[in-house]
């Protein structure tokens, strides 16, 4: 899963960049006291949303995973929900103290997108439309 996600950073920047969004990779690890092993954004962006700073952790989640497979077989999407509350849990209070919105961006290995990446797809798909001079939807397929 680690190329799964290292792929997806890389497209995810690439879109960023092609959007004129400007996007640091893997930012963050050294700051704070307790916490200088953490590295809350695989991106960061700057200005994402009413300039404030978002740092988007990107993660691919099973929903084969034992603690999760029995709510996976029920309801789509369940280890792409958890896996943006695990995210959520460990990297919000260090988000917080350095000024940025953490925004887990989760997708499930079988394809279903967590909500905090289908939202976030869209609205880089309405930054990407401009350059590119097309609809959104037509951003999207790029």
């Amino acid at each position: 899963m680690v190329s799964r996600h290292n792929k997806l950073c890389d497209v995810f920047v690439e879109c960023c960049r092609r959007a004129n969004v400007s996007a640091q990779v893997e930012v963050g690890s050294g700051f704070g006291h307790d916490k200088h092993n953490t590295r809350p954004a695989d991106v960061l962006v700057a200005n994402w949303s009413l300039g404030k700073p978002a740092a988007f952790d990107l993660t691919v989640a099973s929903p084969l995973n034992p603690s999760i497979l029995s709510e996976a077989g029920v309801t789509a999407g369940s280890a792409a929900k958890e896996a943006e509350c695990r995210k959520h849990d460990a990297n919000d209070p260090k988000c917080s103290e350095l000024g940025w919105k953490c925004t887990p961006l989760a997708v499930e290995t079988y394809g279903c997108w967590g909500a905090k990446a289908r939202e976030t797809v869209s609205h880089l798909a309405t930054r990407l439309a401009i350059p590119m001079r097309c609809t959104k939807s037509q951003a999207t397929v790029a």
